[in-house]
Order: C-alpha cells, then sequence, then structure tokens
C-alpha cells in the first residue's frame, strides 16, 4: 500500500470546503450527510425571511465547523480500517 500522512487535529481543508473534501477523502457516509445539511440549508435559505437565512447560514457553517474538527479522525479510522498501520 502507498504511505499515506493524516494531521490529526484541525483540518483547514475540510472547514473551507466541507461536502466537496468529505467525498474528495473517499468518505461517502459522512459526505452525504452534509450533502443533505447542505439541502436543508439551501431550502432554509429559499424563504425570504432573516430568521430562515440566519438559520441557514448557521446550519452551513456548523457543518463545516463540525467536518473540520473532527474530518482528520473520520479519515484516520477509515484508513486504519483498510489496513494502513499507525506510524508514531
Amino acid at each position: 500500500m502507498p504511505e499515506r500522512r493524516v494531521k490529526r487535529g484541525f483540518n483547514w481543508s475540510a472547514l473551507i470546503f466541507g461536502t466537496l473534501w468529505a467525498y474528495s477523502e473517499g468518505l461517502v457516509i459522512q459526505g452525504g450527510r452534509m450533502a443533505a445539511a447542505d439541502a436543508a440549508a439551501g431550502l432554509l435559505g429559499c424563504f425570504d425571511h432573516p430568521a430562515f437565512l440566519t438559520a441557514a447560514l448557521l446550519l452551513f457553517v456548523t457543518k463545516n465547523v463540525c467536518c473540520a474538527r473532527h474530518g482528520s479522525g473520520w479519515v484516520y479510522r477509515q484508513l486504519h480500517g483498510q489496513g494502513y498501520r499507525s506510524v508514531q
């Protein structure tokens, strides 16, 4: 297997790109959940009321922050499940 490094901790790429980052890392289940959150935020944004727009923005930002905080761990667990080993 080719070597793959995963930096632990906060992931800036995941914060900025969110759903696209998850799919690019092969995290299909998490990417699907984030796509559903994006769709819900898009639907909330369709209503022309400030409360709905605020809720849509809050949902989108919360999703990306969650992805950034936990994304490296998701990738680590996926790779470990595929047979990669951890090197300290």
